[in-house]
């Protein structure tokens, strides 16, 4: 009843803010535990409630999963990114910052200016293996 309600309390928030620019709230797939959602510079930006390191391996399955070509990573003092390429040759950008208590956040990039929709589905993918 109460995971119900969350639900019920981000889909009104949902069409409260609709058509900010800057907020998207997040689907029902990744609604439970997250932080803030926002879009940014056509980055999907979401602080989730794990630590770093779990996120860390939870983003590199979720780019294997996709089947997305890791071209490059850089995973130093709790800042990491991944540039990657998918199939159809659009380019793929994960960055990671850990934050404090256990929070760390993932910016996906799908494309030069940014695909909100493809962000989401490996957002989505991300949560999915993190057991979020």
């Amino acid at each position: 009843m109460k995971k119900f309600s969350k639900i019920i309390f981000l889909l009104s928030t949902l069409f409260i803010l609709y058509g900010c620019a800057e907020i998207l709230l997040v689907g029902i797939g990744a609604g439970a535990g997250v932080t803030s959602y926002m879009y940014v510079d056509g980055r999907v930006a979401v602080e989730y409630p794990i630590d770093y390191d779990r996120a860390w391996n939870s983003t590199r399955r979720a780019l294997d999963n996709f089947q997305i070509s890791i071209s490059s990573s850089t995973n130093e003092n709790g800042v990491g990114m991944f540039d990657a390429v998918r199939k159809d040759g659009k380019k793929v950008s994960v960055k990671l910052v850990k934050k404090v208590n256990d929070i760390t956040v993932i910016a996906i990039r799908v494309g030069t200016l940014g695909d909100k929709l493809e962000a989401q589905k490996l957002h989505n993918e991300i949560v999915a293996i993190a057991g979020i």
